[in-house]
């Protein structure tokens, strides 16, 4: 795992979340937010950050219906079965075959990528070792992990407690 190199700082409000992640993004930096519950507020001062994930869910859902109308036309044009004069390969009752498949692949394909893309995460943006055993993350207070160079810790500290950062922690 990467050695983390930055600032970490709680707040008690939203407000001072929000406004810090702002400043903190203004200087050119994406930091992490750590938060007890999802709120909306933080996505937005997040930003749009962008994910493959939407793409992996289109593909997966492409060939699962690719699977689902292929294989029962393959297996029907394999063992012919003709049924008073109607059409061996039939795009009707390949539909309900070809939708599961659709949900299946999409699910399954879209768990899988969130954790993969989350143990990538893991390893590029690391969290400090103190900010992951703080228990007030879980109850009723925001994180913002800033990495940076060693030459803008200070600089980032200051934006951190000028914003109302109950406790703002270096780790080099």
């Amino acid at each position: 795992m990467a050695k983390f190199t930055g600032v970490w700082g709680t707040f008690e409000y939203l407000d001072e979340t929000t406004e810090t992640i702002e400043k903190v993004r203004n200087e050119g930096v994406q930091p992490t937010v750590i938060s007890p519950c999802p709120r909306h507020e933080i996505d937005h001062a997040l930003g749009n950050p962008s994910t493959i994930l939407p793409w992996i869910a289109l593909c997966f859902a492409a060939l699962g219906c690719f699977i689902g109308f292929s294989l029962p036309a393959w297996t029907a044009s394999d063992w012919v079965l003709p049924v008073s004069g109607k059409p061996i390969v039939a795009i009707p009752p390949f539909t309900v075959i070809g939708f599961e498949l659709t949900i299946l692949f999409t699910a399954i394909h879209t768990l899988a990528g969130i954790a993969l893309l989350g143990i990538i995460d893991s390893f590029r943006f690391p969290i400090p070792r103190g900010a992951k055993r703080y228990p007030r993350f879980q109850r009723d207070r925001f994180g913002i992990v800033v990495r940076c160079d060693e030459e803008k810790l200070e600089q980032f500290e200051t934006i951190l407690k000028k914003h109302g950062a109950e406790e703002v922690h270096i780790e080099k």
